[in-house]
């Protein structure tokens, strides 16, 4: 008797078949969770950004302005840089109502979609 040390060519393809079927499954999951989390991180800045406009209310005692470059210029709110929305890296701008909030930049506000 012969002893054989290797795989034969159906255990190979055995191998490969169940390697592209977790990677079936694997690889969407991934971007889905990629998606979501992008998601979480955009609304995360927009809080942060909310309170950051309303500290600058209460202690300069006006609004910012809406493309908030007053809040972006001064370095006691933001010492790093105002946050971009990490899904489509736009600004975020308030909203000119009386209750001065980001706009937009939310679930279902056009990039901001889930697959």
């Amino acid at each position: 008797m012969k002893n054989s040390k290797g795989f034969t060519l159906i255990e190979t393809l055995l191998i490969i078949v169940l390697i592209s079927i977790l990677a079936a499954i694997v690889i969407p999951r991934f971007k889905l969770g990629s998606t979501s989390a992008k998601i979480q991180s955009c609304e995360m800045n927009r809080s942060t950004i909310n309170t950051m406009v309303e500290t600058w209310y209460f202690t300069e005692g006006t609004w910012p302005e809406n493309d908030l470059t007053d809040i972006k210029t001064n370095d006691n709110y933001f010492p790093d840089g105002i946050p971009t929305c990490p899904m489509d890296q736009t600004s975020y701008v308030l909203s000119p109502s009386p209750k001065r909030r980001i706009s937009g930049h939310r679930e279902g506000a056009g990039t901001h979609v889930m697959p």
